[in-house]
């Protein structure tokens, strides 16, 4: 039987949807990952407010540098980066 791959931390998004964003463009690249939450049942995001995340994302180890990569390009795109009307793909 193989060992388990170790995986490491590469985000802590704010909330939940930044998490699942993260988790769906990974999963898409076929980049295994666990979107880990710090929230506590009942406590409406207290650990939010405390941890100043909502949890983390973490990936094998060894894809880690890939995955920050795709991360970091999907959420360095901003508000007035859409294609203005008339632009498309060629």
């Amino acid at each position: 039987m193989g060992e388990a791959a170790e995986y490491v931390s590469i985000m802590e998004p704010r909330d939940a949807v930044a998490a699942e964003v993260a988790r769906g463009l990974l999963e898409s690249e076929g980049i295994p990952v666990v979107a880990q939450s710090y929230q506590v049942p009942w406590y409406n995001g207290i650990m939010t407010a405390a941890v100043g995340a909502w949890g983390r994302i973490l990936v094998p180890a060894h894809l880690s540098s890939a995955a920050e990569e795709i991360l970091a390009a999907y959420f360095a795109g901003g508000p007035g980066e859409e294609l203005d009307a008339g632009e498309g793909p060629a």
